[in-house]
């Protein structure tokens, strides 16, 4: 009895804060996914869907292929900072049943983003485990759960090149299909699920305001705000092994050497 009251002890006083800090161990993610683009500007759309951040003008005409790349680091076990690279491209044109289907413009947009963001997990994906929950017949067990959500929020650079198609420029119309680049504003949500203590499953959304009306080539004399786009991504993430220090440990390695 005696013996298991200290054995007790001492793993509530040494592995406990220990089990606690695991995410301190991995908190750098590398991540590789692929998605879709829709872009929304002045061609095509629903007559009437100019509300809801043009959820209901997203149609699978428009929507195109995307590729991702990036990198999170967890702050805390609620918060991760993330960078991100996505490349994607859009179709859109003036269809028939769109609000100017008598206009018959089609533009086709590469967009290359570079973005930084602020992740809050409303579900985290660390799970706090009572003492007693900590150990299974292999010994301590990690204190990662199945899944995780979180918003986020940020900053990004957008790069642009657009070709439009048309028969005839128009009155009044402004038309630019050289390269260009704008700032973004990220907005969205995501879901992870775990499938292990060094693999992650995940999908993203967001929606990023931009301060350019030319991502799909001109400018309608009637347009009243600026083009958006909608990223969403199907990704694979992986825990990368951190030292204490907080850098991955072949870095924390090199960084020793050159210190010593």
């Amino acid at each position: 009895m005696v013996k298991w009251l200290i054995s007790t002890v001492i793993a509530i006083v040494f592995l406990i804060p220990v089990h606690s800090q695991q995410w301190k161990l991995k908190r750098i993610e590398g991540i590789l996914g692929i998605g879709t683009t829709n872009v929304y500007g002045d061609l095509g759309g629903a007559p009437n869907a100019s509300d809801l951040l043009f959820i209901k003008d997203i149609t699978f005409r428009s929507t195109r292929p995307s590729v991702y790349a990036g990198v999170r680091y967890r702050v805390k076990p609620n918060t991760s900072l993330k960078a991100s690279f996505t490349y994607g491209y859009s179709k859109t044109s003036d269809f028939e049943g769109s609000r100017n289907e008598d206009r018959g413009f089609t533009s086709v947009t590469q967009l290359f983003e570079i973005a930084g963001n602020y992740e809050y997990y409303f579900l985290p994906e660390n799970r706090r485990l009572r003492s007693a929950a900590m150990f299974n017949r292999r010994g301590m067990i990690n204190d990662f759960s199945s899944f995780g959500a979180y918003v986020f929020a940020g900053l990004g650079a957008t790069m642009y090149k657009p070709h439009l198609e048309f028969d005839e420029p128009r009155a009044g119309d402004e038309y630019k299909d050289n390269f260009g680049i704008t700032a973004s504003l990220p907005l969205g949500a995501g879901f992870k699920y775990i499938i292990s203590d060094k693999w992650i499953f995940g999908y993203e959304i967001g929606y990023r305001l931009t301060l350019s009306d030319f991502l799909e080539g001109f400018v309608s004399p009637f347009s009243n705000m600026t083009d958006s786009y909608w990223i969403s991504t199907f990704n694979l993430s992986y825990r990368i092994p951190t030292s204490r220090r907080g850098l991955p440990i072949f870095l924390d390695k090199q960084w020793r050497k050159a210190k010593f």
